[in-house]
C-alpha cells in the first residue's frame, strides 16, 4: 500500500522534465536576433522556484534593437591582439557589442566589442576592444571572466572573480574587480508578448564591480577607487534557442531594462512607424522579389524561434534556395520604421 501512494505521488511529476543548458544551446558566431525593450512598470520576479509559469505577456514594447554574434576577425583589427590567436587561453568564439564606461569622468570606454570564448565546462568573456579616452586599444583580462558554469540545470549555483588592468593615453590606469554569483534559481514556462516558451531555464546573476584609478601624469597621485551599484540580471534560456527569450535588469531596487526576443517589430509604435510592402510569390520556392517603399533598407529573415537566417541591405531578389521548408517572417527596417509579413518557403 506504501508502495503504490509513493507511485501516485510521483506519476503527476514524471512529465515535467526540467532541461539542461549545455554549450550546443548557446549561441555561436553568426547568429542574430531582435529584441523589444519594454515598458519596466509592473515587472515583478521575485515568483521563481520549480516548474514555475512567468506571465509577462502584457508588457508594451518601446523600442526594438538587435544583438548579434560577430566573428572576431570582423571587429576593429586593433581589437583582435590577444583575442585571435590560436591555442591562446584568450582566443575567442565571437564577439558581441559591449556597455560604454565613463569612470572618475577620468576614463572614457567607447566602441566596445566584448570577446567570449565557449567551452563544454562555461562562456567566458576574455576581454574586449575598445576606444580608451579615444584610442583604439585590446585589452585582455587578467582573471578570466566566466559568465556562466556549463551544463546549467535547475540549482546549479557558481561564484567567480575577474580582473583586467589597462593603460590610460596620458593619464595613469583604470582597472576593474569583478565578482559574479550565478544561480539558476528557476524553472518552468514564459509567456512574452511574442510567444511562449516552455521548459525554461531561469538565471540569476548578481554582479558586483569596483573600479580602481591610479593617476600617473602630469604626477603620481594615490589610487582612488569606487563600488558600482550592485547588479542583479534574470535571464531566460529555453532549450534550441540560443540567447535569453526574456531577461530583466535590476539596480538595487529599481528595474532599469527588460527586453524580449520579438520578430514582430510592427507592434512597436504602429501608428507612425508602420508602412506597407509587398513579396512575391508567396509561397516561394527559390527567389522572392520584394517591393518597398524605399530606395535602401535592412532585410531580416527569421524562423518562427527568432532566430535569424538571413540579414542583408535590401535587394529586389532574393535567393533563398538554401532555407528549408517552413514558415518565416521577413522583416524591413527603415531607420526607425519597420514591417514584417509572414512567409512560406516550399
Amino acid at each position: 500500500m506504501k508502495l503504490l501512494t509513493c507511485l501516485l505521488f510521483f506519476i503527476p511529476f514524471m512529465g515535467f522534465n526540467q532541461i539542461t543548458i549545455s554549450k550546443n544551446d548557446l549561441p555561436s558566431s553568426g547568429d542574430e536576433y531582435i529584441y523589444s525593450n519594454a515598458n519596466t512598470n509592473g515587472i515583478d520576479v521575485s515568483q521563481t522556484g520549480a516548474n514555475v509559469s512567468w506571465d509577462y505577456s502584457q508588457l508594451v514594447p518601446l523600442n526594438y534593437d538587435s544583438l548579434t554574434y560577430v566573428t572576431v576577425g570582423s571587429t576593429p583589427l586593433a581589437y583582435q591582439l590577444y583575442f585571435n590567436i590560436p591555442f591562446s587561453s584568450h582566443k575567442a568564439d565571437y564577439a558581441i557589442k559591449g556597455n560604454e564606461v565613463n569612470a572618475f569622468n577620468q576614463v572614457t570606454i567607447t566602441d566596445v566589442f566584448d570577446f567570449h570564448k565557449k567551452n563544454n565546462s562555461s562562456i567566458e568573456m576574455v576581454g574586449f576592444g575598445a576606444k580608451i579616452n579615444g584610442i583604439p586599444a585590446s585589452i585582455k583580462y587578467d582573471t578570466i571572466d566566466q559568465l556562466y558554469p556549463l551544463p546549467m540545470t535547475f540549482g546549479t549555483t557558481d561564484s567567480t572573480s575577474a580582473y583586467y588592468l589597462l593603460d590610460v593615453p596620458n593619464l595613469g590606469t583604470y582597472g576593474q574587480h569583478i565578482q559574479r554569483k550565478v544561480e539558476v534559481d528557476g524553472w518552468g514556462d514564459i509567456m512574452t508578448p511574442y510567444q511562449t516558451y516552455s521548459q525554461c531555464l531561469r538565471v540569476k546573476t548578481t554582479l558586483y564591480q569596483r573600479d580602481t584609478l591610479k593617476a600617473e601624469q602630469p604626477i603620481s597621485l594615490p589610487g582612488v577607487a569606487f563600488n558600482r551599484p550592485i547588479q542583479t540580471r534574470y535571464e531566460w534560456f529555453a532549450s534550441g534557442i540560443g540567447a535569453p527569450v526574456f531577461s530583466v535588469t535590476k539596480q538595487g531596487n529599481t528595474t532599469s531594462n527588460a527586453k524580449y526576443i520579438d520578430v514582430n517589430t510592427t507592434n512597436i509604435n504602429e501608428a507612425s512607424n508602420h508602412f506597407e510592402f509587398t513579396v512575391f510569390p508567396n509561397p516561394v520556392k527559390e527567389v522572392l522579389e520584394l517591393s518597398i517603399p524605399f530606395e535602401s533598407a535592412k532585410v531580416i529573415i527569421t524562423d518562427l524561434t527568432g532566430r535569424v537566417v538571413y540579414s542583408e541591405a535590401f535587394k529586389q531578389q532574393l535567393n533563398l534556395a538554401e532555407l528549408k521548408s517552413g514558415n518565416y517572417i521577413i522583416t524591413i527596417i527603415k531607420g526607425e520604421k519597420s514591417a514584417s509579413k509572414i512567409i512560406q518557403k516550399l
